[in-house]
């Protein structure tokens, strides 16, 4: 249970007091600006984050102050997990001997990591979460940051800590440092009647504390009689938790009196119908959407004379026809149909270009060691340290956007199966994106895993980033063909009936995925001037002040980093490329390469006796690839830069 951070407003007439210095915003500020609230002004937002606050006055007339309390998620569960608090969160693991660094979710710090003593851990065991009695052995702040290094009691090495990433450090429930009189945890307040104090009618009870950036705002659950009486048809009303709307505030009699501005309560109850419509309304526009990229499909089928396709399409059931149609409109056939006539050229000439770029790019890298390119300083000279400080202003100034390919290697199918790199990456990826705001980050997962690691977000409260600019994206996808000894052969297959075989295109079809997602319009809102798109691997350098540097101080418009003058393979790459080159290249995305890769695929065929299966025991199938370095072959090389990691 975080601390309320209490926002107040200023009267209209009055200078500022001391009380009125915090500032509120709402969930919706637009929404509430035709009546914010006479007398009062709505001061411009600013966060600010006191360790206590004073709340409203309570009946002695003495300021009560509401302090803070360890982690405000409200997602302690219920049983055993009611007699423990969460304090904060392993995220990474340091140094060599166990140590692991946990970020806080606790307003005493000190004495919980810093104290030693009996913890506990609640952590994943197969699919079942469990909770694990642990000792702190010691901890120490890291400056200028919310988080601990610790050590606990068994965990002596970097594989043993390892296997305690993402868990949660709990206290028992009971374990509450003791407060002054007079203070109170915010969890004290749920359960407290809001009673309108103009009228003496009871509004409903609190439920919780939202406790957001820089919002303080009571969930109130309406009374039954509130609802019927046509008050409210919403499920919570939510409350500012400031000394002008909560008047009069009761400890002993769980209750609180509110005199709400003029207007509040009617747009609480109005916002659940708008929501609603606004709902439908996008859900309708994203059918028809769906609707027009199906014609756009079905007409680029026919001109690609695979009439099975659209004869299957007819002759499904109703169930299998949507399922059909859907996973047909989420394809790019445009852009299939474009490589598919392409496909002799592009076999014999792109592999080849690829290596002829490569050696020449690698002539004129600049070589550094990785120590160095990792920030230690006996490694940097007066070049590499001008290029980090640049690198640092850009990504201080938020004008770099990161774009994560998460592999297959990366497997995920719960949390608990989301392997050590990517737990890793995600607990330090705070850590990782030096100076200023939240940076935009996409990631690029398969479609079976969107949701999971979506989820798998949201549970760990995006690990401290700005959920607003993290887009998860599906990987594109393209049919697979049958390999047929002339091109006019060349068949799209059947996975089962009525559903198409599909395979990933490859890590370069993300810029094409992000156009299509607008994604890239979005960066150029935001005033980025550098993507880094990179895998999810231990050599990708996220966020490196040094690598952004070095592409920025060259103007150019992609950036290639290598280790000791590898490529690798499709799992492991790290590049940047300028805004001004992605939107070159935008909408016109056909000039990337790609090749056809043979496989070995099951699949099955309409005929006239029905689907019949078909197997193979050696390639009978191609599946279209677009390597990622294929973005080379559009852009001139003095117009590339590679920076060659030594060992």
């Amino acid at each position: 249970m975080h601390l309320l951070h209490f926002s107040l407003l200023s009267p209209s007439s009055a200078p500022p007091s001391p009380l009125s210095l915090a500032r509120f915003s709402l969930p919706n500020p637009s929404a509430f600006a035709y009546s914010l609230f006479p007398p009062y002004k709505l001061s411009p937002f600013a966060l600010v984050c006191p360790s206590r606050v004073l709340a409203p006055h309570a009946n002695s007339g003495e300021p009560v102050v509401v302090a803070a309390s360890d982690s405000g998620t409200g997602d302690d569960e219920k049983g055993e997990m009611e007699m423990y608090r969460t304090v904060g969160r392993i995220n990474a693991t340091h140094g060599l001997k166990g140590e692991v660094k946990v970020v806080s979710s606790t307003d005493f710090p000190e004495i919980r990591f810093g104290k030693p003593g009996k913890r506990w851990l609640r952590m994943r065991d197969g699919a079942n979460e469990v909770i694990k009695e642990t000792k702190l052995i010691k901890g120490r702040s890291i400056p200028g940051k919310n988080s601990w290094v610790i050590s606990l009691r068994g965990i002596n090495s970097v594989e043993e800590a390892k296997n305690i990433m993402g868990a949660k450090l709990l206290v028992r429930s009971d374990d509450i440092p003791e407060l002054p009189e007079g203070e109170f945890y915010t969890l004290d307040l749920v359960g407290m009647r809001v009673i309108l104090k103009e009228t003496g009618k009871l509004i409903g009870t609190v439920s919780g504390v939202w406790n957001t950036k820089g919002n303080d705002l009571l969930r109130v659950k309406p009374d039954l009689i509130y609802r019927e009486e046509g008050d409210s048809t919403n499920s919570q009303i939510l409350i500012p938790f400031v000394e002008e709307i909560v008047t009069e505030f009761d400890m002993e009699k769980r209750e609180m009196r509110i005199t709400p501005p003029k207007g509040l309560l009617e747009l609480n109850s109005r916002s659940n119908a708008g929501s609603s419509k606004k709902i439908r309304f996008m859900e309708w526009t994203q059918k028809k959407k769906s609707q027009r990229r199906l014609v756009t499909a079905k007409k680029i089928i026919d001109e690609m004379e695979q009439s099975h396709i659209l004869d299957a399409l007819k002759s499904a059931p109703k169930a299998q026809k949507n399922s059909l149609g859907q996973q047909i409109a989420s394809l790019d056939f445009r852009l299939f149909q474009h490589a598919m006539n392409n496909l002799d050229k592009q076999i014999n000439e792109l592999a080849e270009d690829m290596d002829k770029n490569f050696l020449l790019l690698l002539k004129n890298a600049m070589k550094v060691s990785h120590e160095c390119l990792l920030g230690n300083e006996s490694e940097r000279n007066k070049f590499h340290n001008d290029l980090r400080e640049k690198g640092i202003e850009l990504l201080s100034n938020s004008k770099a956007a990161i774009v994560l390919i998460i592999n297959e290697k990366n497997k995920i199918g719960n949390s608990s199966e989301i392997d050590d790199d990517l737990k890793n990456f995600l607990g330090t990826i705070g850590e990782l994106l030096v100076g200023g705001e939240s940076k935009p980050i996409v990631m690029v997962t398969a479609k079976h895993e969107v949701q999971t690691l979506q989820k798998y977000l949201r549970d760990n409260d995006y690990f401290g980033l700005d959920h607003e600019k993290v887009r998860v994206l599906e990987a594109g996808r393209f049919p697979v063909f049958s390999m047929p000894t002339d091109k006019s052969g060349n068949k799209i297959l059947f996975k089962s009936p009525f559903e198409l075989l599909e395979a990933p295109i490859g890590p370069g079809g993300v810029f094409s995925l992000l156009y299509n997602q607008k994604i890239h319009d979005a960066f150029n809102q935001m005033g980025v001037e550098y993507v880094q798109i990179c895998s999810l691997d231990n050599k990708s350098a996220v966020g490196n002040p040094l690598f952004f540097g070095y592409v920025s101080f060259l103007k150019a418009d992609v950036g290639i980093k290598l280790y000791d003058g590898n490529k690798g393979d499709e799992t492991c790459f790290d590049m940047i490329v300028s805004m001004k080159y992605m939107n070159k290249i935008s909408g016109d995305t056909k000039k990337l390469g790609f090749i056809a890769v043979p496989e070995k695929h099951d699949y099955v065929e309409n005929t006239s006796d029905g689907w019949v299966d078909v197997r193979s025991e050696v390639a009978n199938s191609c599946r279209l690839h677009f390597p990622v370095y294929g973005l080379l072959n559009t852009c001139s090389l003095d117009k590339v830069c590679v920076i060659n990691v030594l060992k």
